[in-house]
């Protein structure tokens, strides 16, 4: 997805980029991208367990709508703010270039 690409919605499936690494480091998620043959130490990214765990779930085939349905299942969280972080989430980490829109993507 690009920056000047529709805004995502719960219907869109998104993988991680294989620009950015994500590792848990003690009791820490980060996302660290990838520059070349080295890192890019300033845009490291650290995630808390619920965006971790929607980093992990984004895996190309797995749409928006079924995350959030993981989520609240997962953690005390209500449907309608799961559905709200889980697009701002991916809305950032495409704008970062950290996920891809799957082609197989709903509308």
């Amino acid at each position: 997805m690009s920056r000047s690409a529709s805004r995502p919605t719960l219907a869109f499936t998104f993988s991680r980029s294989e620009k950015m690494v994500g590792r848990k480091i003690g009791d820490e998620f980060v996302l660290v991208p990838l520059a070349g043959r080295g890192v890019d130490l300033d845009s490291i990214l650290n995630l808390n367990r619920v965006a971790a765990f929607v980093w992990e779930e984004l895996d190309g085939e797995t749409t928006g709508e079924r995350v959030v349905d993981k989520v609240v299942s997962r953690f005390d969280v209500d449907r309608e703010r799961a559905a709200a972080d889980y697009l701002e989430l991916v809305g950032k980490l495409a704008l970062l270039g950290a996920v891809l829109r799957s082609r197989r993507s709903g509308r």
